[in-house]
């Protein structure tokens, strides 16, 4: 829940820090025995600089805490900073504002850390600019993560509201799916993880020239990720496209993946190169089957070999 998608790096990372008390303030480093005065850098009742008064217990932070919590229905009074930041990551709200929740405690806890830093060496910084800005990060987490939404409110309020009652507009695009030439088979395969990793199942369906379906084929396989179960999906199909001594073959699968690695553009994940137990030889013998002749199958770069020995030899 600290790593939630669209936030940059440096503030969850930094969120990891506070969570985990890892912050070079002064009660930490009296914990780990240096001795020294210690005063925060509030105008208003400052205390000792600790963990709990810069970012729960200050009046600037009770305040931008009240600002966003009430807000979204969490009632702050008596509660702990790390029971704060629990709430709003387990905060009862529709699906579209969890990720938005998640990432509120540490746009809260950053701005008031660059709050601190800017006071300590002489700019000052007011409450309101804190909340201003905690709001323009999670304006920009929202666009991040709804492109498709035109006008994204910088007030909290506001933006509650809207992720609330924001309806995605759909995409549609059109596939037409293609014959293959006289003569050639055409191969379409699909892998698929619920859970990535997690249960997975994969496909293939062979068609001949004329649209038929030649052979189709879907069964469970072990837990794996997404991208596994593709490749593993194309190496069936292959494995049965070997056994029929089928020769004339597009192989056509649903995985960009798959496919920039056929194209050559790109190189097979180390992953794929873990996968798999079983006959080392069904590219080696496809390509001599061919004869070198890389018009022998269609579409077929000599990446997709490279994905099947690796996967076999194993």
């Amino acid at each position: 829940m600290i790593w939630v998608k669209g936030l940059p790096f440096k503030i969850a990372f930094f969120m990891w820090k506070v969570w985990k008390a890892k912050l070079p303030l002064d009660d930490f480093l009296k914990r780990i025995g240096y001795c020294m005065p210690s005063k925060c850098w509030c105008y208003v009742q400052p205390d000792e600089e600790s963990l709990q008064h810069l970012f729960f217990k200050s009046e600037t932070a009770k305040t931008t805490w009240k600002y966003f919590l009430s807000r979204a229905g969490i009632d702050v009074e008596g509660l702990t900073m790390h029971q704060a930041i629990t709430k709003c990551w387990t905060a009862n709200v529709c699906l579209r504002l969890k990720p938005i929740m998640q990432a509120l405690p540490s746009c809260v806890v950053w701005e008031l850390w660059k709050r601190r830093n800017s006071m300590k060496y002489g700019d000052a910084v007011t409450t309101s600019r804190v909340i201003y800005q905690v709001s323009s990060n999670l304006q920009s987490l929202v666009k991040v993560r709804k492109p498709g939404m035109v006008m994204v409110p910088h007030k909290w309020q506001d933006l509650l509201a809207v992720m609330e009652n924001f309806t995605p507009k759909l995409k549609v695009t059109k596939v037409m799916w293609e014959f293959p030439s006289a003569g050639w088979l055409k191969v379409n395969t699909d892998g698929a993880s619920r859970g990535n990793p997690g249960r997975s199942s994969i496909g293939f369906c062979i068609r001949n020239e004329n649209g038929d379906i030649v052979k189709s084929v879907g069964k469970e396989i072990e837990e794996t990720t997404n991208t596994i179960a593709e490749a593993k999906a194309m190496v069936e199909a292959l494995r049965f496209c070997r056994f029929k001594q089928y020769s004339h073959v597009w192989l056509q699968p649903d995985s960009m993946i798959l496919k920039k690695i056929m194209d050559g553009i790109w190189k097979a994940p180390w992953i794929i190169y873990e996968q798999g137990e079983g006959e080392h030889e069904i590219g080696s013998k496809e390509k001599r089957r061919a004869g070198g002749d890389t018009t022998m199958l269609k579409a077929l770069h000599d990446a997709t070999f490279e994905i099947i020995d690796a996967m076999e030899q194993k």
